[in-house]
């Protein structure tokens, strides 16, 4: 890894001895660069693992590029000799988000699902992003999508149902339950958005409390 890392960053670095959260999936470490700056570092050995951190070293870049929300800027991705894939990132020292911050990050979110509206010519029109991404190791097909309704159909939903199909083996009873409901459940999904206008929105994509944190009595 401390190879794999010092070729990325084209620096030395050394191993701190601190404690990491890498979430319940990731294994995660800090090291310290030659000139002092301290980065964060994920990785993971399960099949999947370069498209998962790749996705997330898009999504962070997305995020901070809008300057509404603060998020730690991801470096580089990359693999060891061994086949352990990793994400680099600056490292952030976390708190546990007090209620200010909580209200803060709220219209910070808010700011962020308007930027794409907010720009103009240059808005996305479309629905979906420009490479794969994951929660937690489940992929999300994110094909660009005329508008949102086939894009959460086809490209949540029944992205999920194939899998779970894949995945359901001999057993005829979930493949039962899945043929019997699912295209009912597809079939009234227009329903649920009649009179509603939904356009193109940057998202987190895994928003939840393991997922926010202050900073230097900042949200992120």
């Amino acid at each position: 890894m401390k190879n794999a890392l010092e070729t990325i960053l084209n620096t030395s670095i050394k191993k701190l001895d601190m404690y990491t959260d890498g979430g319940c999936i990731n294994n995660s470490s800090v090291y310290q660069t030659e000139d002092n700056k301290l980065v964060f570092v994920k990785d993971n050995s399960k099949p999947g693992s370069d498209k998962m951190f790749n996705g997330e070293l898009e999504g962070l870049k997305a995020i901070c590029s809008t300057n509404t929300i603060s998020a730690p800027y991801p470096i580089a991705t990359g693999c060891t000799s061994s086949g352990q894939h990793f994400i680099v990132m600056d490292y952030w020292k976390m708190n546990s988000l007090s209620t200010k911050c909580s209200s803060e990050l709220g219209s910070q979110l808010a700011e962020m699902h308007m930027f794409n509206l907010k720009d103009g010519q240059s808005c996305i029109k479309k629905f979906g992003f420009h490479v794969e991404t994951c929660c937690g190791f489940l992929p999300q097909n994110n094909t660009w999508t005329d508008d949102w309704i086939t894009f959460y159909t086809e490209n949540r939903l029944n992205y999920q149902i194939q899998l779970l199909q894949s995945k359901s083996g001999n057993s005829l009873k979930k493949k039962k339950i899945i043929e019997n409901y699912w295209p009912r459940l597809k079939h009234k999904i227009p329903k649920f958005f009649e009179g509603i206008e939904v356009k193109p929105s940057l998202l987190h994509g895994d928003l939840w409390p393991g997922n926010t944190a202050q900073s230097n009595s900042k949200p992120g």
